[in-house]
Formats: C-alpha cells, sequence, structure tokens
C-alpha cells in the first residue's frame, strides 16, 4: 500500500513535468526503453538495488548504461530516485506512467474475455459500445477462454462485467442454494 503511494507521487510528478513540456509520449517511451533494457539485463536491476554500491555509482551507472537514449528529464528522475533511496521503484516506472498518461488523455483499458474468438466486425461493435457508455476511448486487450461456455467477460480497472453463459449459471446456482438454505 505505501509502495503504491510512493509510487503514485513520483510518477504524478514526473507526468506533470512532462505534460507541462508537451512530452508525454516521449517520456513514455523512454520509460519502456528502461523497463526493455531491465528485462533483459537483470543483473542491471540487481546493481541498482544492491545496498554496498554507492548512490554515486549508480548514477553513473545509469548515465553509462542509458547515455543518449533518455531525455535529461528523465535521467534527473532517476538520479532522484537513486539519491532518495526509491531503486526499488524503477522497474515499475513503465506500467504506473503509462496508465497515468493515459487516464491524463482519457483512456481506459478493458480486457473482454470471450468463449470463441470475436470477429472484427463484434470487436468494432464492442468497441463502439464501450466508448458510447464510458465516455472515453477505450484500448481494449482480447482474450479467449473456453471456459466461459459463451458470452464475454468485460473487465475495466476493478470492474467486472459478466455476460458469460459460465458467469449465469454461477449466479443461478447462487441464487438456489440461497433459496434453499432460508
Amino acid at each position: 500500500m505505501i509502495q503504491t503511494r510512493i509510487i503514485s507521487r513520483y510518477i504524478s510528478a514526473l507526468l506533470d513535468i512532462a505534460a507541462a513540456q508537451g512530452k508525454t509520449a516521449d517520456v513514455e517511451q523512454e520509460l519502456q526503453l528502461l523497463d526493455q533494457l531491465l528485462r533483459k539485463n537483470p543483473e542491471f536491476l540487481n546493481m541498482l538495488l544492491h545496498p554496498k554500491i554507492s548512490r554515486m555509482r549508480k548514477k553513473k551507472l545509469l548515465d553509462e548504461v542509458l547515455g543518449t537514449h533518455v531525455s535529461p528529464d528523465v535521467r534527473s528522475f532517476l538520479h532522484l530516485l537513486v539519491e532518495k533511496k526509491r531503486e526499488g521503484i524503477i522497474p515499475f516506472l513503465c506500467d504506473e506512467f503509462k496508465k497515468a498518461a493515459d487516464r491524463l488523455r482519457g483512456v481506459i483499458n478493458a480486457t473482454v474475455k470471450s468463449a470463441m474468438e470475436l470477429s472484427a466486425d463484434q470487436k468494432q461493435k464492442l468497441q463502439g459500445v464501450m466508448e458510447t457508455t464510458t465516455s472515453r476511448t477505450v484500448k481494449i486487450a482480447y482474450a479467449v477462454d473456453t471456459a466461459l461456455l459463451g458470452g464475454l467477460q468485460v473487465f475495466i480497472g476493478n470492474e467486472i462485467l459478466d455476460g458469460s453463459i459460465q458467469g449465469r449459471l454461477n449466479r443461478l446456482q447462487k441464487h438456489l442454494l440461497e433459496r434453499n438454505i432460508s
């Protein structure tokens, strides 16, 4: 919980700076580059997190590895994290910044699970309905889950809209069990 609040504060500050300069997309790309680098080289992250490596050495390491691939603002931000001993949030920066930037742009992410692959026409109609309902741009990730038997499950943030046959059967079972108990 505390870690989430800390990440949120730092991301909010970075987003404010990027948005004020009109460089939100650039910062997002730079953080994606950093994320890819950390995934490909876990030893780099281990060095950043190692308690016996000095802060000065960690900053130099960041500068050497990132070179000119990141802007001075992002480099300063990463240096600040090292200085404040918050290197542990570096692996979460890309995802959290993307979520915050999407909120700023009025974009929400959704996941749609269906029993079978949806056609392009169905996806387009679903996109239109979701954007009309939410009054926002919606980015949808589609997945197939044969356990649903039919219908859809839509996940938007913490909300689940379950219109699947399996979900309906589960609700019916629960209802019948509650009626038998009382």
